[in-house]
């Protein structure tokens, strides 16, 4: 079995020395802007339910359900931010509206994200990152694999049939898991926020339960987070860390420039810029792309760093050269130089 570090030998991380005076200016939260942007999510995912429900058609049901799986996305994206203490600058307030109004909505919690997640930012691809350890035992995150054994994969991802997979190590991150054993997982779960949670539940499941209309509000609700939570979070966080050489920090995080379907679908609010984000996490998802244009122009880091096209090119790299015609070879620097 290869030698994987508990810790990074001396030389593997970037300098950011010259960058801190433009991180100073990038790491200003915008609470304006991400105030709106989430009233805009939930407007838009409220706007697409009431419209299925309105025309009633299987077919409305269904586009409305990749409406409302993108802006699902999108809450995913601002928990995230939020686990950062960077949604909002008060950091009580930052934690208030990241539960109620984005983590508890996915079934999360914004603290017990926090508590595994800045673990994985301190240890990031060594043995005391829990996410690696996760991608070590699942034969899913194993690359490379072959074309047939790739679309399988999201074969099996679309249909659930490998759900119980994600939903077993992201258990960390759920109330309900550290509900009767609140130190399960390494991190105190206060019963205050216990507690919270429990009424937010009971309200919001509440509500729909004694509409007439719940069971299209329960489809329209949690089948789109079902298929968003398997299918396009498995791509995203399997272009992250996986088939990377790792031999210094700027090639052991993928950076992924997205398309515009890759925006709407995958990786909304740069959160595909995520080398940037693991060399300076205090820069707010807004700024992510204006940093990655000011790395660019560090020699070293665009030598250096892996960054690849689209995520259909995260697909490509995830699949041995043999199987791939020398016309759809991976364009990426860090594959080049492999």
């Amino acid at each position: 079995m290869e030698d994987i570090p508990e810790e990074r030998a001396p030389g593997y991380r970037y300098s950011r020395r010259g960058t801190l005076p433009l991180i100073r200016q990038l790491s200003v939260i915008d609470n304006r802007r991400n105030a709106l942007l989430l009233l805009l999510q939930w407007a838009i995912a409220i706007a697409a339910s009431a419209i299925a429900i309105h025309v009633d058609r299987i077919p409305v049901y269904i586009l409305a359900g990749f409406v409302i799986g993108s802006r699902i996305q999108c809450l995913a994206v601002m928990m995230h931010d939020a686990c950062h203490g960077m949604f909002f600058s008060n950091r009580r307030l930052n934690d208030l509206i990241g539960d109620l109004f984005v983590a508890y909505p996915l079934g999360f919690s914004i603290h017990l994200y926090r508590a595994n997640h800045m673990h994985h930012h301190r240890h990031t691809n060594t043995l005391r990152d829990r996410d690696y350890r996760v991608q070590r035992r699942d034969p899913d995150q194993h690359f490379p694999k072959s074309w047939a054994a790739m679309a399988w994969l999201l074969v099996r991802s679309v249909a659930g049939l490998n759900y119980y997979r994600m939903a077993r190590d992201s258990r960390v991150w759920a109330p309900i898991a550290n509900f009767h054993n609140p130190r399960r997982f390494g991190y105190d779960y206060s019963l205050s926020l216990r507690l919270r949670y429990v009424a937010w539940a009971v309200l919001f499941y509440g509500v729909m339960l004694w509409s007439p209309l719940r069971w299209q509000l329960l489809g329209l609700v949690l089948i789109p987070q079902f298929i968003w939570a398997n299918v396009i979070n498995r791509i995203r966080s399997m272009a992250e860390h996986n088939g990377v050489a790792d031999e210094r920090e700027l090639n052991g995080t993928r950076t992924v420039i997205p398309t515009l379907l890759d925006r709407f679908m995958i990786a909304p609010l740069n959160v595909s810029y995520h080398l940037e984000h693991h060399l300076f996490p205090s820069v707010p998802w807004h700024h992510l792309r204006r940093l990655h244009v000011h790395l660019m122009t560090d020699p070293a880091y665009a030598a250096d760093a892996h960054i690849t096209q689209g995520y259909w090119g995260v697909i490509r790299e995830l699949m041995p050269p043999s199987v791939l015609p020398a016309t759809t070879m991976p364009s990426t620097r860090a594959a080049a130089k492999r």
